[in-house]
């Protein structure tokens, strides 16, 4: 039977319990230590919205943390809401960091020109490398290679377009994929 007007330790051991009150128990627990929580956000977030966000997830971590009986110390409710709002304040904060610094990385970059395809990260010059190395492969081992990469087909696919299993597919590119990389330590010379 729950109490007339229960502490929160003794909500908090309904919600551990678990049972037929927990459920009223963590909707207590929920609204005696909402305000709190998104207080807390206002104060150390930049708005509102942060605010109710971090007051969500600090509901979240303490009823999970509940259920599973890994608060040591239930006298100390109020202590460790605190310690999740700094834990979780922590976190938004990280995470808004990151974003805004891949942001003005993004801003930095310049934008693709539609007139001219984007240059590949790893230059010209080796792009040619893999052209001259592409051609020392056998037409099977290149009509594999390319379904494989550029189509981005299934090996089942691939198998029965060139009447093999799809097993052999596999081994035609990686033995395809073998003679590329040696061709192109050999710095793209012919055998």
């Amino acid at each position: 039977m729950v109490a007339e007007d229960p502490g929160n330790t003794e909500l908090a051991r309904l919600v551990q319990a678990g049972g037929a009150h927990a459920g009223t128990a963590e909707a207590e627990l929920c609204r005696r230590f909402w305000q709190r929580a998104r207080l807390y956000g206002l104060r150390h977030l930049r708005g509102v919205t942060e605010a109710e966000d971090l007051a969500q997830r600090v509901m979240e971590v303490m009823l999970t943390s509940l259920r599973r009986g890994r608060v040591d110390d239930l006298e100390l409710l109020d202590r460790y809401m605190l310690g999740v709002c700094r834990n979780v304040a922590h976190t938004l904060r990280r995470s808004e960091e990151r974003a805004s610094r891949a942001a003005r990385r993004l801003a930095r970059e310049p934008a693709l020109s539609a007139e001219r395809p984007p240059e590949p990260p790893w230059g010209t010059h080796l792009v040619e490398r893999l052209t001259s190395c592409l051609t020392e492969l056998s037409r099977r081992e290149q009509g594999v290679v390319q379904s494989s990469f550029s189509e981005r087909r299934p090996s089942t696919e691939i198998a029965e377009q060139f009447g093999v299993t799809p097993g052999n597919v596999r081994v035609i590119r990686h033995r395809a994929l073998r003679k590329l990389r040696d061709c192109l330590d050999r710095g793209g010379d012919p055998a």
